[in-house]
């Protein structure tokens, strides 16, 4: 366990706590740390909710690819958008974050969180799924984006909970759709 001391107040070069400034007390934050630095301890759960999750992408996608569309409209949703499905959640990292201002991806690339984004763009592509499908789609998609966002956000409630929740969201869909 590694302490880390957060001053209140800087010197006006800032460097270090103002004695005029800070409190009469030094606020300390305790970091679960692993032994090297740069590496840290695993959630609980996390190899197992990870590994989930993948499966829960590679069959989204293989669904997204078996998708009844005409060529040309459809090329990108089942194939593009399909690998970015599958790619956003084989490649969730929650050490892919910042803690002080949650700024990280989730271990999800640009080009995929790009692909992901492109969906709104095809619509029209999407004119001979049915209503379950259409929705379906929309459904993974989304939550393809949304989790690796949750997850730099606040990785430890994401891991714990919310991604096996996704998980299930998406296999619901998946399983209504078919």
């Amino acid at each position: 366990m590694t302490l880390h001391y957060l001053p209140t107040a800087t010197t006006a070069e800032g460097h270090g706590p103002d004695p005029a400034q800070t409190l009469p007390f030094a606020l300390t934050v305790f970091v679960e740390s692993a032994d090297e630095p740069g590496e840290r301890e695993p959630w609980q759960g996390e190899a197992e909710a990870l590994a989930d999750a993948a499966a829960v992408g590679r069959r989204a996608a293989e669904w997204i690819r078996a998708l009844p569309l005409p060529l040309p409209g459809g090329a990108w949703i089942c194939g593009p958008l399909a690998d970015a499905v599958e790619e956003a959640m084989a490649a969730l990292d929650p050490a892919d974050c910042d803690d002080a201002d949650r700024s990280g991806h989730g271990g999800v690339s640009e080009s995929a969180r790009q692909r992901l984004d492109g969906l709104v763009h095809d619509v029209a592509a999407m004119a001979p799924l049915t209503t379950a499908q259409k929705t379906a789609l929309f459904a993974v998609v989304h939550c393809a984006q949304g989790i690796p966002k949750a997850l730099a956000n606040d990785p430890g409630t994401v891991i714990g909970a919310d991604l096996a929740a996704v998980c299930e969201i998406i296999r619901g869909v998946l399983d209504g759709a078919a």
